[in-house]
């Protein structure tokens, strides 16, 4: 009998006690232009927090000064985040850098060290919201909440926790990122490596727009299987597994075991092959029940031409596979591999610009629960964040979406994927049965 991947419920953090100081606001160190920065219709697909830790296991004496000051020099190249959303003549959202408002900054002490918070991967809401600073008071007021926090969090031994949350119309995690390491490299007192590009109107809709398929990517699903009741009668719960390179490997061979693959498959397409059909298999979703398997992929490289590097903004789109549970249960991991390397490869200049299009003229629509986004955060240069005290020994993040997948780098060496998922108790003691390598 094959073992079972090691799974790891998010703790509550009952036993963590921060004391905050009162936020201040950092602004930039010079001056910077006012006016606003447009939006594009990918920016205005979700404006909310998106919550992260970086956790050092040492840091210096002055590590919060260090943090701060850098964050008031970056900021000089980042000023759109000490600015506040507005709306345009036309009704869109735009940041109005009018409103230098700044970013709220907190200082902190916890009563542990880093050892003792054990796998920050995923964190529970409670823990999240003693080491990431948001203001609940404007969370319904966007003209005065804002685009970014900072919270410093010293440990016992000398560890650190840096939290930010980002407001996600800012950025995707590629520019998320670079914005972190930009900070950091100011901090050891280097210069940017590469210089934040604000001009969004380079992803302008087209006029008139002009939309085209694969049209099963707009496809609601309806809900045959009745997993609405399900999510509403059972608590939800988020677990980890963890996959070393040995169950990497596993998860490969099964992926190509059946040699319907016509290509080499990468562990990201074989687990997202996995855990789609795993997750379908423990909602008990009906044979002809459509279900969706969605995943960003960066077009930064796919239009003519390129979008410049230091393009600061959201620049993903999402391309689907579409089938119905039947066919996905009872297909080879291969052929469901192969499914989605199909819609990876679809994305070119042409689809990018016809999902902008499509966005700007009908919104984007919530998705059902028969549809699963599996996100990739493992090639996000997370190494390079180190503020002169050597890089991260852990990254983290909360607030996992219900129809969504997180892959995280894990393990010692930072090699192994952490798979992150929210389900239903009784779906997700099934998940955790079935995903066996």
């Amino acid at each position: 009998m094959p073992s079972p991947v090691a799974a790891f419920t998010v703790g509550d953090g009952s036993s963590l006690t921060v004391e905050r100081s009162i936020p201040i606001a950092v602004q930039p160190e010079h001056k910077t232009p006012g006016g606003s920065i447009f939006l594009t219709s990918i920016d205005h697909v979700d404006h909310i927090l998106v919550s992260t830790v970086y956790c050092f296991e040492r840091s210096t004496e002055n590590a919060v000064d260090v943090v701060k000051q850098a964050l008031s020099k970056v900021l000089v190249h980042y000023y759109p985040l000490v600015g506040r959303l507005g709306k345009s003549s036309e009704g869109k959202l735009i940041v109005d850098c009018e409103k230098k408002l700044g970013v709220p900054f907190v200082e902190a002490v916890a009563n542990c060290d880093l050892d003792s918070l054990g796998d920050m991967s995923i964190l529970h809401p409670d823990v999240l919201g003693k080491l990431v600073y948001t203001d609940s008071t404007t969370q319904n007021m966007p003209e005065i909440a804002p685009l970014l926090t900072a919270q410093v969090t010293k440990l016992k031994n000398g560890g650190l926790i840096l939290g930010i949350a980002f407001n996600h119309c800012m950025s995707d995690g590629i520019s998320a990122i670079r914005f972190i390491n930009s900070w950091a490299e100011i901090a050891r007192g280097e210069p940017l490596s590469v210089v934040p590009y604000h001009d969004r109107t380079i992803l302008k809709p087209r006029m008139p727009p002009q939309i085209c398929g694969p049209y099963d990517d707009f496809v609601q699903l309806s809900d045959e299987s009745n997993m609405t009741a399900l999510y509403k009668k059972e608590q939800l719960v988020c677990r980890s597994f963890h996959f070393d390179s040995e169950k990497l490997a596993a998860v490969k061979k099964m992926a190509t075991a059946c040699g319907q693959g016509k290509r080499s498959i990468t562990s990201f397409v074989a687990l997202a092959a996995l855990v789609w059909r795993t997750r379908s298999m423990a909602l008990k979703m009906k044979p002809h029940q459509q279900t969706m398997l969605t995943l960003p992929v960066d077009f930064r490289s796919k239009l003519s031409p390129p979008v410049p590097d230091g393009y600061f903004g959201n620049a993903v789109v999402f391309p689907c596979c579409l089938c119905t549970a039947g066919e996905l249960i009872d297909e080879p991991i291969s052929s469901t591999a192969e499914r989605i390397i199909e819609a990876i490869e679809r994305v070119n200049e042409d689809y990018a610009r016809s999902r902008i299009d499509y966005l700007d003229r009908y919104g984007f629509k919530e998705f059902s629960l028969g549809t699963l986004l599996v996100s990739s955060w493992t090639k996000l240069a997370f190494g390079s964040t180190d503020f002169g005290w050597g890089e991260p020994r852990q990254f983290g993040t909360g607030g996992l979406q219900t129809k969504s997948c997180l892959f995280l780098r894990g393990g010692r060496d930072n090699k192994d994927v952490v798979v992150v998922l929210e389900l239903p108790f009784s779906a997700m003691n099934t998940f955790q049965e079935l995903l066996q390598v």
